[in-house]
């Protein structure tokens, strides 16, 4: 195993740290397929299981992606993009004159050692709550949002009916959110996402993950998928230019109209 990593750590997350600094470095490059699981544990001098599990987080977390039958693959560092009162999509559906309907594919407690369990970093006796949801636009699939809701502050989640209430207007009218970070990247989608979406597997698609908090308490963790052909996502807010002045002199920053705190999705 190499000695560059941190022995503090339990394995998988040292081999977890190995391969984000590849990847982050570029020594994996975005389309890079990565060594197989074996090979990777000789490497690391580790189990095939600890691997998965250091893989299978990263493949959660958005940088990697196990396509079936081709192996797993480099989708690369996330873009930080600064994306401001988005509106939920049913809202964007009926603004445009369509119809807006939603099939739920999947609502559940996870299971605290899942993966996806961990994705909010809540202590381990706090459940997860998991909804993933087809929104169509005159019944053609645009979006698939995974919803990963922290229970004690929605919980009742597992109770409504998202085929008639949007998981958006239940989280807006049930919690409240003081800060959020939006993350958007292109990705390829996996072969369940391009059968929900009805598209090819090789078709470019947008990922939008959104985290919410209120103070220091996860709330949310969304992940919306979009076909990139069927979708576009506008964002607009009042920002002073770069090379502007102060009534001091100096050049004034960056600025964003930022309302007060107040329920988000």
């Amino acid at each position: 195993m190499s000695s560059s990593l941190a022995t503090q750590q339990p394995l998988y997350a040292q081999i977890k740290a190995a391969i984000t600094k590849r990847i982050n470095e570029d020594k994996w490059p975005v389309d890079f397929q990565i060594p197989r699981e074996e090979d990777l544990a000789e490497e690391f001098d580790a189990s095939p299981l600890t691997v998965r599990r250091a893989l299978r987080e990263l493949q959660s977390e958005g940088l990697l992606v196990r396509i079936q039958g081709r192996g797993t693959f480099v989708l690369g560092s996330r873009m930080q993009c600064a994306v401001f009162d988005l509106k939920d999509v049913s809202e964007e559906i009926e603004d445009a004159g369509g119809v807006h309907t939603s099939e739920v594919i999947v609502l559940e407690v996870l299971d605290p050692q899942s993966p996806f369990g961990k994705l909010l970093q809540l202590p381990p006796d706090v459940p997860v709550f998991h909804s993933r949801i087809v929104h169509k636009e005159d019944g053609t699939p645009i979006q698939i949002e995974d919803r990963f809701v922290n229970s004690s502050e929605a919980p009742d989640y597992m109770r409504q009916d998202f085929a008639r209430l949007t998981p958006h207007d239940y989280l807006l009218r049930e919690t409240e959110v003081t800060s959020v970070d939006n993350t958007i990247r292109a990705i390829r989608p996996d072969r369940e996402s391009a059968q929900l979406l009805q598209i090819d597997e090789n078709q470019p698609c947008l990922l939008l993950d959104r985290r919410t908090w209120r103070n220091a308490v996860p709330v949310t963790r969304s992940r919306f998928l979009y076909p990139g052909d069927r979708y576009r996502l506008r964002s607009s807010h009042e920002a002073s230019y770069q090379g502007s002045k102060t009534a001091g002199g100096k050049a004034a920053s960056p600025a964003v109209n930022i309302q007060p705190p107040r329920k988000i999705r």
